[in-house]
């Protein structure tokens, strides 16, 4: 028999004038939820808690939260509890017996934490609810210093500059080099956000290292899990797909910023702007792409019964390279197999970036090894459960 064991650790972070220097644990909790993707920026979660609870601080005494000498949120004139702002780890796992002995299997055994991050809102709701975000909560509060970034400035160079003097390292995840770039009136985040917007940079956290860049997953780190419709797999929202039904196409393009040989008036030398721009297309279950430059006065063909996504490529310098990096993006999705997300117990435990294998006893052709674009995680009173989200598949 599997019991279902969560731990939410909150650590609380100084005031002026309060004495906040405790270290809570719920070892139970009603429900929780939390995320680990790329594509949100930030990792979000919420913790609902019963206010007739305990919990157990550093050392190891049980403090009430029932009654009104204890002050939860902060909607008292009592030093709270809990604070915007305080430390969030979550962790979970089962606890089962294995030939006479009790054993731990779960985030914590795994060398890591479900969730680490911050209290961003606790609520007045009954029960008590608190909201955490992950370590892009405090690049939120980071206001990026007035500055412009030389053409030659690397994307390792500029996060790095902007990260200085906080406790987060850097992980560029490609080297690139993308023209002027201003900062300021803004916060770190904000930057990030408008790295993503303009040159298709992906951000986000693992641990305390911001990664961030076109590419991202690291292979080294992905683990690989199987899982057996019939058997782990609770419910799933997969569409299977077949190649020869797929049209996908990119919009891809860069801008290539060149000196002149000549100077402004004040002295600066004269750039002139040249944009490289090519839709390529995949279709018909051919692997050879279709390409389509526009000439002044024309558009792209419609998009009919397929996906289009506009890219940059930095770094391109002619349309045969847009046409190369394009189609190696569109090949990643361009496959007959599963799309879509499916739900599964706490075991075996999946991150972002990890590796599924899946598995169909009744239809084998079906079985296929993808890749992981996000995880949404609920626990509490209702044990332990992932929905897993492919991205791409690796091997059929």
């Amino acid at each position: 028999m599997y019991r279902v064991i969560s731990n939410i650790t909150i650590v609380q972070q100084p005031r002026s004038g309060m004495v906040r220097n405790k270290t809570l644990i719920f070892d139970f909790v009603h429900e929780f939820s939390c995320s680990d993707n790329w594509r949100d920026l930030t990792n979000k979660g919420k913790v609902t808690v019963p206010k007739n609870l305990y919990v157990r601080d550093a050392n190891n005494q049980l403090v009430p939260l029932f009654g009104t000498n204890v002050n939860i949120g902060g909607f008292s004139s009592n030093p709270p509890l809990l604070m915007r702002g305080d430390q969030v780890t979550i962790d979970w796992g089962y606890k089962f017996f294995k030939n006479g002995k009790e054993i731990f299997q779960g985030t914590k055994s795994n060398n890591g934490s479900l969730f680490q991050g911050w209290i961003s809102e606790v609520t007045s709701k009954k029960p008590m609810e608190f909201l955490v975000e992950d370590n892009m909560w405090k690049l939120k509060q980071i206001q990026a210093p007035l500055h412009t970034f030389s053409a030659t400035d690397t994307l390792e160079n500029i996060l790095s500059y902007l990260l200085k003097n906080t406790p987060y390292t850097v992980n560029a995840l490609t080297s690139t080099t993308f023209g002027a770039f201003r900062v300021g009136n803004e916060t770190v985040a904000e930057v990030l956000a408008r790295l993503r917007k303009q040159f298709h940079f992906e951000s986000y956290f693992r641990g305390n290292e911001l990664r961030c860049g076109s590419t991202i997953y690291i292979e080294s780190e992905a683990n690989t899990s199987t899982f057996t419709f019939q058997q782990n797999i609770i419910s799933d929202e997969l569409e299977y797909r077949r190649k020869d039904d797929i049209v996908l196409s990119i919009v891809a393009s860069n801008k290539i910023e060149e000196e002149t040989g000549k100077l402004t008036k004040d002295g600066h030398n004269k750039t002139k702007c040249t944009r490289l721009e090519v839709l390529v297309t995949l279709q018909n279950g051919s692997d050879v792409p279709t390409t389509f430059v526009k000439t002044k006065g024309q558009d792209y063909p419609p998009n009919t019964g397929g996906e289009r996504m506009t890219l940059p490529y930095p770094g391109a310098t002619s349309i045969a390279q847009l046409v190369s990096l394009a189609t190696a993006e569109l090949k990643k999705f361009y496959y007959t197999g599963f799309k879509g997300k499916f739900t599964t117990f706490g075991l075996p435990y999946v991150r972002m970036g990890d590796n599924v294998q899946l598995m169909d006893n009744v239809l084998p052709e079906r079985n296929g090894l993808y890749k992981v674009r996000g995880v949404e995680y609920t626990g509490g009173v209702n044990g332990l459960r992932q929905t897993i989200e492919l991205d791409y598949l690796i091997l059929n």
